[in-house]
C-alpha cells in the first residue's frame, strides 16, 4: 500500500539521519583534537576529546566532550583568583593566581559541525 511505502521511506531516512550525525559527530571530535590551541604536555587532555551521537526516541544527541576534568578551564579559561595555602609548619599564606587564557576547542569544532550538518540534513532530506 502507498502508506507502507511512506512509512518505510521515513525510516530509512530517520536511519540515514542518525548516521549522518554520528559521522558529523566524528568529524568535530577531529576538527576539535587538530585545532586546540594549547601546547600539549603529555597529550591527555587533547587524546581525551571525544564524541558521542545517541537516538533518544525521535531525537538525536551528539556531544563532543573533553575527558578531562580540567577540560572546561582550558575552553573557558578561569578569572584571576587566590589560592589559601598552608605550608609545612601550619603557617598560612595566600597565593594570587593571574588566572589562565582560554583555549577553546570544542566551541569551534561545534560551530564548523553545525554548518555541515544543517547542510547536509537539508540534502538529505531534499532527495
Amino acid at each position: 500500500m502507498f502508506c507502507d511505502g511512506v512509512r518505510e521511506n521515513l525510516r530509512r531516512k530517520k536511519t540515514e539521519t542518525f548516521l549522518l550525525c554520528k559521522n558529523i559527530s566524528a568529524h568535530m571530535e577531529a576538527k576539535a583534537k587538530s585545532i586546540a590551541p594549547w601546547q600539549d604536555r603529555v597529550g591527555h587532555a587533547r587524546q581525551s576529546i571525544n564524541h558521542n551521537t545517541q537516538l533518544l526516541g525521535d531525537d538525536i544527541e551528539m556531544t563532543v566532550s573533553h575527558g578531562v576534568e580540567y577540560g572546561r578551564y582550558l575552553e573557558k579559561g578561569t578569572r584571576p583568583h587566590d589560592i589559601k595555602c598552608t605550608s609545612v609548619k601550619n603557617k598560612e599564606y595566600i597565593i594570587h593566581h593571574p588566572g589562565t587564557k582560554a583555549y577553546p576547542a570544542i566551541v569551534p569544532a561545534v560551530e564548523y559541525g553545525k554548518k555541515q550538518l544543517d547542510m547536509a540534513i537539508k540534502k538529505l532530506w531534499e532527495e
